[in-house]
């Protein structure tokens, strides 16, 4: 059984780790280019080839590869499966996800289902040995294609997560809220909004429950992050 990790030599020098990888990817042209690549790099090993994701679980189980080139588009199931598989049983096995220019759908969960990189499949010979050996050091990487979008998806979870959890509150405790993040106390709630103060701790009960909070303190953080205030 192939090693996760072996070493290396250039012709008389120091001895220097091999990286063993496994490719996942249903169309044989691209999976052969790929380990024609890698098959030239003296640092890298291609240890096993797999076509669809039943494989690539049992390639994975069985060799334990440093790095796993996986196709997201797979043929028998969604890539992001065999991510979340190889993450949840092989930690130690670093996943780079791939995907075409077209498919930017997998980028988001990819990213959140632990993927340590993300190439297009377009991707040039430099990038690809760049981002497996990163990925094999500990590192991260994400093709700067990707960049903008990964960031305009994580602003666009984040606004959609804000309005649906502002809008379990009413307006009452909203205004609530922001005046506790402005470090008001209940009396001084109770005269700016002419209410009563026992009517001001009912909406603070109220809101502490709906969103989960224990304290004013993490009630100003919640605050100040759903942007109810500015600082």
């Amino acid at each position: 059984m192939p090693e996760r990790s072996s070493t290396s030599s250039d012709g008389g020098g120091a001895p220097r780790p091999t990286t063993s990888v496994l490719i996942v990817d249903d169309f044989p042209l691209l999976r052969h280019g790929l380990k024609a690549l890698l098959s030239e790099q003296a640092d890298i090993a291609v240890v096993g080839e797999a076509s669809t994701a039943e494989e690539a679980r049992v390639m994975a189980e069985e060799l334990l590869p440093a790095v796993m080139l996986l196709d997201l588009d797979l043929p028998d199931a969604d890539g992001v499966e065999v991510l979340v598989h190889v993450r949840e049983r092989h930690p130690q096995v670093k996943v780079i996800a791939m995907a075409g220019p077209d498919e930017d759908s997998y980028l988001t969960e990819a990213v959140k289902r632990g993927a340590a990189g993300y190439l297009l499949k377009t991707a040039s010979a430099p990038l690809i040995l760049a981002a497996i050996r990163t990925v094999a050091q500990g590192g991260t990487w994400l093709q700067r294609e990707m960049t903008g979008k990964l960031f305009k998806e994580f602003n666009r979870l984040v606004e959609a997560r804000r309005e649906e959890t502002d809008s379990s509150l009413t307006q009452r405790e909203v205004e609530v809220l922001a005046l506790i993040a402005q470090g008001l106390k209940n009396r001084d709630i109770a005269e700016k909004l002419f209410i009563s103060p026992r009517t001001v701790k009912v909406h603070v009960s109220n809101l502490f429950r709906k969103l989960g909070l224990s304290d004013r303190v993490q009630a100003t953080r919640y605050a100040i992050r759903h942007r109810l205030i500015t600082i």
